[in-house]
């Protein structure tokens, strides 16, 4: 039987590629399993769970910052515990509404509501701080939308190497 040494290395290389689909597929498994280990009821959306670890991570950008990070401390800390109560609110539900139907499902849907709106104050409230530090003249307006508020604070965030 004649194997040459190009399909010897075709088929390490094709082996490589299936290790690494196999990770991925794992890693994300193991991703999702944490991150409905507490929330057996309904399933996370991803999307709400990127834009509170985005607001905390534009947070911790702001608290490292050696101008701002005093000045600002008591309601950065503030504005810290409370992301982290809406990340850990989101994740956990009570195993009762499972037995609760209807009545269930509309709890968990008016409470990701409820969080929604705090999380979009606890943007404004970073976005009044980052405006307060870039716009002394003008009033903060706050933002409508959650993604909105986002932007409006990475862009700010941006030019505060500038200031």
């Amino acid at each position: 039987m004649h194997y040459s040494i190009f399909r010897r290395i075709r088929d390490i290389f094709f082996l490589y590629i299936l290790i690494f689909l196999v990770k991925i597929a794992f890693d994300r498994t193991v991703t999702y399993i944490e991150m409905h280990s507490q929330s057996i009821i309904h399933e996370l959306d991803r999307s709400f769970i990127d834009q509170v670890y985005t607001a905390q991570r534009q947070l911790h950008i702001l608290q490292e910052h050696p101008l701002y990070m005093d000045a600002h401390a008591i309601t950065m800390a503030e504005i810290g515990s409370e992301l982290t109560m809406i990340e850990e609110k989101y994740k956990k539900n009570s195993l009762g509404l499972a037995f609760l139907g209807p009545i269930g499902s509309t709890a968990i849907v008016t409470k990701e509501e409820e969080l929604q709106k705090k999380l979009l104050l606890s943007i404004n409230d970073l976005g009044e701080i980052l405006n307060s530090i870039h716009n002394k003249q003008e009033r903060f307006s706050p933002a409508q939308t959650i993604e909105n508020g986002l932007d409006s604070n990475k862009q700010l965030l941006q030019t505060l190497g500038n200031v």
